[in-house]
């Protein structure tokens, strides 16, 4: 499911039916109200999928109140629910693979500008996409830092995480922030690193 709000990409109605069957097979007791919330629409849409998927013979309903109502996902809806995935799991996987040419094409022009080594500055998916596209580049991923202590000493392929204190004992050109969110303050928070000639660059 979708929780984090979207700038660029808004859940369209198929994206939205989807979520509902996902929802449906994993709790079947579900008010549309808890429904509504966990696919992030109001109780009046909710209310107007599930009609439209109970008409469809996707979603059948039992019990007359919220407190015994129940709806099941039959063999129809099973289907349409595999078919719907098929098709969000290759759209997805068309958009990150866009994503990837866009960060190494970003890459190549760090590196053209003098990049050779960096630490990766956000351990969470958009470090992962860097990464990733880093393998097809000259420029080499030293190691990644966080400010999330949990995340620390976990692996991203084989780099393990740590805290940012450490990123001078790397010896990059440049750390990349690598981050989805407050990247002002990360900014603040390394320019201590740019006084001593480490490049700070996004992507």
């Amino acid at each position: 499911m979708i929780t984090a709000p979207l700038q660029f990409l808004r859940p369209t109605k198929l994206m939205r039916e989807l979520f509902v069957l996902l929802a449906l097979e994993e709790t079947s007791n579900l008010s549309q109200h808890q429904l509504a919330k966990k696919v992030g629409v109001s109780s009046a849409m909710s209310h107007n999928y599930m009609k439209d998927l109970i008409d469809q013979g996707v979603v059948s309903v039992s019990g007359q109140t919220n407190r015994n109502m129940k709806y099941v996902v039959t063999a129809k809806g099973t289907e349409r629910r595999v078919a719907l995935m098929g098709a969000y799991s290759k759209e997805i996987a068309s958009l990150y693979s866009i994503a990837k040419q866009e960060v190494e094409r970003r890459l190549w022009e760090l590196h053209r500008e003098g990049l050779k080594s960096v630490v990766l500055f956000g351990a969470a998916e958009t470090g992962e996409l860097v990464y990733s596209a880093a393998k097809t580049t000259p420029i080499r991923i030293l190691g990644f830092v966080d400010n999330d202590a949990t995340k620390h000493r976990m692996l991203f392929g084989k780099i393990p995480v740590s805290s940012p204190d450490t990123i001078e004992a790397y010896q990059p050109d440049g750390v990349l922030i690598a981050s989805s969110g407050e990247t002002d303050a990360i900014y603040r928070q390394l320019r201590h690193l740019s006084e001593k000639g480490v490049s700070i660059v996004t992507l």
